[in-house]
């Protein structure tokens, strides 16, 4: 594994909410006229891909900061690497066999990566929080830094993923039976990612 450092975390969200914004600009800008769902599709897959890129930010900053931080309560919740479980168990002597060789810096960084990769989500903003707080920051403070639309990011992805984006407030025909979406609304979700972000490094930069 190589070493994590908060600037390659940052250029990979970076990274990723350029995507989301060229999807945003393939929608095209706004024009009179409600669009058809197919057309306002690119949108919701955007916001979509912003989710993603929040989450993997965040998994990213807990696979760098929690080894680091050694922080034993967290740790302890990580099952050991290879297990193929979910909770942490306890194991015999003879589990560590497959280790060998790995320090024990290497061993808590791969359960660490294992557990992340496989099982972390942060489906509401108590989950962003417990995230940064288990990162060592403040993250109850994040709610002072502009953190913006977050939650209605959050809730929007959920509707789209799960109920694919089914408008359960008004009746009707055609676009009616889908929840309209904006490129306005995209933007000030970006801009809630870009100020968590911008939260983060100036806390650990």
């Amino acid at each position: 594994m190589g070493v994590i450092v908060l600037a390659d975390i940052v250029d990979l969200l970076n990274l990723n909410l350029a995507r989301v914004q060229n999807l945003i600009s393939i929608y095209g800008p706004p024009r009179q006229g409600r669009r058809s769902v197919q057309e306002t599709d690119v949108l919701r897959a955007a916001l979509v891909m912003l989710h993603a890129s929040m989450e993997d930010f965040l998994r990213s900053l807990l696979k760098w900061r929690v080894p680091a931080l050694g922080a034993k309560e967290l740790i302890d919740t990580y099952p050991l690497p290879g297990s193929g479980h979910k909770q942490a168990r306890n194991f015999l002597l003879g589990s560590l066999v497959a280790h060998k060789g790995k320090t024990v810096d290497q061993l808590i960084e791969a359960a660490a990566k294992e557990y992340l990769d496989e099982y972390a989500s942060f489906n509401d903003l108590g989950e962003v929080k417990r995230a940064l707080t288990n990162c060592g920051l403040n993250g109850a403070a994040v709610e002072n830094h502009g953190y913006g639309e977050l939650p209605a990011m959050i809730a929007r992805r959920h509707k789209i993923v799960h109920h694919a984006d089914r408008n359960e407030v008004q009746g009707g025909q055609g676009n009616h039976r889908t929840a309209s979406i904006g490129t306005r609304e995209l933007n000030n979700y970006v801009a809630a990612v870009q100020s968590l972000r911008d939260f983060v490094q100036a806390q650990l930069g």
